[in-house]
């Protein structure tokens, strides 16, 4: 099975931050009731990039970036196809690294937090998930050199490695 969400994590802290009285940015292919959104493909590096100018033109400060977005696959390897396993690392490693590349100076700037949800995947080995593991693995990886990375600057990294939830 491939799953894409839209109604999930994301949308649910959307809601949250909005009714905190934040302002709430939404960059995917998938509208949300709860932001502003702004239409951007994880998969396409020219969306990513345009997104990140409008992203930038819009909002300052920039308080934080939750990479959120996420494609799961439960498939046995011997079945997976090519499409699928780039998909899934465009969308859940790739993408979220090059938005991030992106929008870190401002971060800096403004002493932001950087979030990447990962999953307990990235954590613990599961049957059928070796793709999505391993994106989830990578995920977490990425949020641990970004630690190094900023240390002894204002920025935090989190990484959050949720459990399956409904």
């Amino acid at each position: 099975d491939f799953l894409e969400g839209g109604d999930g994590l994301g949308k649910e802290l959307a809601r949250v931050f909005r009714d905190s009285g934040k302002t709430v940015i939404n960059l995917s292919r998938s509208p949300s009731e709860f932001a502003e959104n702004i239409i951007c493909d994880l998969t396409d590096q020219e969306s990513i990039e345009s997104a990140a100018k409008t992203l930038l033109s819009r909002v300052e400060p920039l308080e934080a970036l939750i990479n959120c977005a996420g494609v799961i696959s439960i498939e046995s390897l011997n079945e997976m196809k090519a499409t699928e396993i780039e998909r899934v690392f465009r969308v859940n490693v790739m993408g979220p690294m090059l938005l991030t590349s992106r929008l870190v100076d401002r971060i800096t700037k403004d002493h932001g937090d950087i979030i990447n949800i990962a999953s307990t995947v990235g954590t613990k080995a599961y049957e059928k998930q070796a793709v999505y593991g391993a994106s989830k693995w990578a995920t977490r990886g990425f949020s641990q050199n970004l630690q190094l990375e900023f240390k002894g600057k204002p920025v935090r990294v989190i990484s959050v490695c949720v459990g399956g939830f409904v």
